[in-house]
């Protein structure tokens, strides 16, 4: 089964993603930020981009005895979009459920060119479900996390131009659940990013025949096994 990737671009609130507009950075304390200008003229709305046009050469492609397997991983994947090599052009990372993660990078003008084998970001030996840029070592560069359904989660730290090292050892946020979207925030003010991780119910599991059983602990079913939540 296959997927077609559709990229519609919001023109007028980010033509500085395109590379119309060069953004003007301030750094703050564990981030960065920049003002967008917003055009009067014309009118607002998005419009649809030839991907080839773009450059971007990206489906989501599934089996059919994979999509029998696992029905539920015909609901998609995750898109992330940062800065990864500063250079003021907003970069775009794409999940795959079956085969290598991609990364391209924004060259301006409306094109992008594949940087995921010189980014070592492909993550080939996941099921990967959902991706999340964001500064988690306070060095201003856009370090990446993506989620594995059934595991790794994978951590990726950005040396500040692109290029990114495999953290996930020591990162704390390993397991074998059905990982699927995350959302990175400062909850507790201490100036680091924290972590929100979502995954699949035991049941959601168990019903696409994941590999898991189940005993009384305490008077009560559990389930157990690697699937296990």
């Amino acid at each position: 089964m296959r997927t077609s990737v559709l990229l519609a671009w919001l023109l007028v609130f980010f033509s500085a993603a395109l590379g119309a507009t060069a953004l003007d950075w301030k750094q703050e304390p564990g981030d960065r930020v920049a003002p967008l200008a917003v055009s009067t003229a014309g009118k607002t709305g998005f419009t649809l981009m030839d991907a080839a046009a773009l450059g971007i050469e990206f489906t989501n492609a599934l089996s059919p005895q994979r999509v029998v397997m696992f029905q539920n991983l015909m609901n998609g994947s995750g898109l992330a979009a940062a800065d990864v090599d500063r250079d003021g052009l907003v970069d775009l990372y794409f999940c795959h459920k079956q085969e290598g993660n991609q990364l391209y990078r924004n060259l301006g003008g409306g094109r992008f060119t594949n940087v995921t084998a010189q980014a070592g970001v492909a993550c080939a030996n996941q099921t990967s479900v959902g991706a999340v840029f964001g500064d988690l070592n306070g060095d201003g560069a856009a370090d990446l996390i993506v989620s594995g359904f059934g595991g790794p989660n994978v951590v990726l730290l950005n040396d500040g131009r692109g290029r990114f090292t495999d953290v996930s050892a020591s990162a704390g946020i390993s397991g074998k659940s059905g990982y699927t979207s995350m959302a990175l925030s400062d909850v507790d003010g201490d100036a680091d990013l924290d972590l929100y991780l979502c995954n699949f119910g035991a049941q959601a599991i168990l019903r696409d025949g994941g590999i898991v059983s189940t005993r009384m602990i305490n008077g009560q079913l559990q389930i157990t096994g690697r699937n296990a939540n």
